[in-house]
């Protein structure tokens, strides 16, 4: 199943003149549904261009040579963007790209360009919008009509081959016939989704965080947000755990994700989505944001919740990541394919004969659903309409507490014997950076400093390889870092930092965020994803959670803690203006908005700091740190040790002789803790002086 993307297109759409979509509408009347060598794509340093090196199709590269041939030539540009992860990409290239019929077609009367989204999500962000905008929804493969001067006039999914050829040939002569009316037309849309894209200005203050529109999107009895396809939407999910404001629906969606077809029981780690409203079948692409998001709440949730079995599920979605998903510098990679073999979720997936004769228990067979008949089936068009046909395969869904631990170890072993999915390799920073907070934030949360020394391993892959690039693959970088890089860079150091104490990390947390914060901020609190760039129709902001969380939320969340460690209180006012500008941007509490109410919530209250004083031969560091993770908003956890750290937070607390810890607000402290166990009571109690009015902002 193709990506959907919804969103605000709605509201977009409405706010499109008829005028700017006479192009699009007159398009939509008709069904819009070099050799075989190796082509201009060949030279690239992305796996997913790659992959469509060899086909007859005369792709080029997003960049001036193309745009210059359909100026010269006077051609539209059919622009086509992926990921090397999305089966629907795939299967278009299977049913189209890779066909010499298709590939006449299209090299006559077309300027071709290829463009993976992960390695340009500024042309994926503008190009996803006009989709949205021209076709009331959005996903992946996005194929878009380009006017030579990169406007939109006509977006497309997967589409059949012959159908494809047709709507080509027409769409062309269209072009032909009426080149002005479409150029006007383009010229229109491009600059709606400009100011749209760009917008800033005032909006609304507000005074408090209506949770209405996300309680209305909540499935009480399976979990999750809607009643069909379910994303694991994690920032959402992290808000609601830290808000305490409902944890019969937070359990059961955590219980529902670990339990059904999201979570790969064999291997660890999760799939992208389901595709029904069960959990029940997933989408079978593994990305490394996912499982670095999900590893990180569940690793919070089994501290706070006290669950032995959401502390399985982090090591072990943290183990897959290491083993799968990891190069030996350190570096974490992108993605693993939804297919293999040709087909999607082949490695996954069981027969009861397989199963069988690998176990030989059916009490496991009875706990994962496993059936003759299975429980992945192929959807049958006939004239009653479309029925699901059995395929015999089944997803693992454990029913019971009882995990089978030595039958999965044995399938394991099994499955390795299979053809893996194909691994796109190359690092994302954004996304390793992900990685490297889940490490980091797990380390401490599950007391285990083995993970944060994985984290550090991570950050000295962003200082010595990435630095500042946006993407790394076998010894090369290209592109330079745009804000989620630089935002999610500047976490995962904080989160070393609390993890470690160490001078370097609050020292590189710091540098980032400043970074940031000079080539992306718009100035009035919102932020902009790249630097200003000439192959560009719009510089879109970042406002929302989907799927990684806003990038800018980020940022000042880190800014935030920055200014109390720092006591830098301007740090501070940016932060709050932020929040307030994305809640108003996204337009309010929606299920988008997560990491903004997140940052909303902190920068409306005043810190609360807990100063550790750890001796230098403490060996207890993150049992202590853990006793600091709480469910309120704003407590700065701050080791002490940091040459940067404002100096009366460590007057008369540093050096130690003995481990403390002080709990303070407004650098007024209650007395230290002398225990792990004391620091719970400790921030309690502040909690509760926070909560006068007289405390707050």
């Amino acid at each position: 199943m193709p990506g959907v993307i919804s969103g605000e297109s709605n509201r977009f759409l409405r706010c499109l003149p008829l005028s700017a979509l006479v192009v699009g509408l007159l398009f939509m009347i008709f069904p819009a549904q070099d050799s075989h060598g190796q082509n201009r794509l060949k030279n690239s340093g992305s796996p997913y261009l790659l992959k469509h090196a060899g086909n007859p199709v005369d792709w080029y590269e997003w960049g001036e040579e193309a745009f210059d041939k359909a100026k010269k030539e006077n051609k539209l540009i059919f622009l086509s963007i992926g990921y090397t992860a999305c089966h629907w990409c795939n299967e278009l290239e299977k049913e189209a790209f890779d066909h010499k019929d298709f590939a006449d077609v299209i090299n006559e009367r077309y300027v071709s360009v290829k463009v993976d989204r992960e390695e340009r999500p500024d042309i994926d962000a503008i190009y996803m919008q006009a989709a949205i905008a021209l076709q009331g929804h959005g996903g992946w493969p996005n194929n878009v009509f380009l006017t030579p001067g990169l406007n939109p006039v006509l977006a497309v999914g997967f589409q059949r081959r012959e159908k494809f050829k047709s709507l080509l040939i027409r769409v062309d002569k269209y072009w032909r016939d009426n080149p002005e009316e479409v150029e006007k037309g383009g010229a229109k849309i491009g600059g709606i989704l400009k100011e749209y894209m760009e917008r800033g200005g005032d909006f609304k203050s507000v005074s408090d965080l209506d949770l209405d529109p996300v309680k209305s999107m909540m499935d009480h009895k399976y979990g999750g947000f809607g009643t069909t396809t379910k994303f694991p939407m994690t920032t959402i999910l992290e808000y609601l755990l830290t808000a305490k404001s409902d944890d019969e629906f937070l359990v059961t969606t955590l219980d529902n994700m670990a339990r059904g077809g999201l979570f790969d029981h064999v291997g660890g780690g999760f799939h992208r989505y389901c595709v029904d409203p069960k959990w029940e079948t997933p989408h079978f692409e593994k990305m490394l944001y996912d499982n670095a998001l999900l590893a990180s709440l569940y690793a919070r949730a089994a501290f706070l919740l006290e669950s032995p079995e959401y502390e399985y599920v982090a090591k072990r979605t943290l183990e897959f990541m290491k083993r799968e998903l990891m190069n030996s510098e350190g570096g974490f990679l992108s993605s693993l394919d939804a297919d293999s073999e040709g087909e999607e979720g082949k490695y996954y997936i069981w027969t009861l004969k397989e199963i069988e004769s690998i176990l030989n228990d059916s009490s496991f067979v009875k706990d994962y659903g496993v059936t003759s008949e299975g429980n992945v089936y192929d959807i049958v068009v006939t004239d009653s309409g479309a029925q699901k046909k059995p395929t015999g395969a089944n997803t693992l869904r454990r029913a019971s507490a009882d995990r089978h631990d030595k039958a999965l170890e044995k399938l394991f072993k099994a499955r390795a014997k299979r053809e893996r999915p194909p691994l796109d390799d190359k690092v994302i920073a954004s996304w390793h950076a992900l990685a490297v907070s889940a490490f980091a934030r797990a380390g401490m949360w599950l007391d285990d400093p083995k993970l944060v020394e994985q984290a550090e391993k991570g950050a000295r892959f962003t200082l010595d390889r990435l630095k500042g690039a946006h993407v790394w693959r076998r010894g090369k970088t290209s592109g330079k870092a745009n804000l989620n890089d630089t935002a999610f860079s500047a976490m995962a150091f904080w989160d070393l930092f609390e993890a470690t104490g160490k001078d370097e990390y609050l020292k590189a947390a710091k540098d980032y965020v400043d970074r940031a914060k000079k080539s992306f901020s718009a100035g009035d609190g919102g932020y902009f994803l790249v630097e200003k760039k000439d192959d560009l129709i719009a510089r879109p902001r970042v406002a929302g959670d989907n799927p990684v969380p806003n990038s800018a939320a980020v940022l000042a969340r880190v800014d935030w803690r920055l200014s109390t460690v720092l006591g830098e209180p301007q740090r501070a006012d940016d932060a709050a203006k932020t929040a307030s500008h994305l809640i108003g941007s996204g337009g309010g509490v929606n299920l988008f908005t997560g990491e903004a109410m997140s940052l909303y919530k902190e920068t409306s209250r005043k810190p609360v700091e807990l100063v550790y004083a750890f001796t230098p031969d403490e060996k207890s560091r993150t049992k202590w740190l853990n006793r600091g993770s709480t469910r309120q908003w704003g407590v700065v956890r701050i080791p002490l040790g940091a040459e940067s750290i404002y100096p009366t937070l460590i007057e008369g607390r540093y050096p130690a002789k003995d481990t403390r810890a002080y709990v303070c607000l407004d650098t007024v402290c209650l007395a230290p803790s002398t225990s792990p166990d004391e620091i719970g009571v400790r921030l309690e109690q502040i909690e509760q002086a926070r909560a006068k009015p007289d405390s707050n902002r």
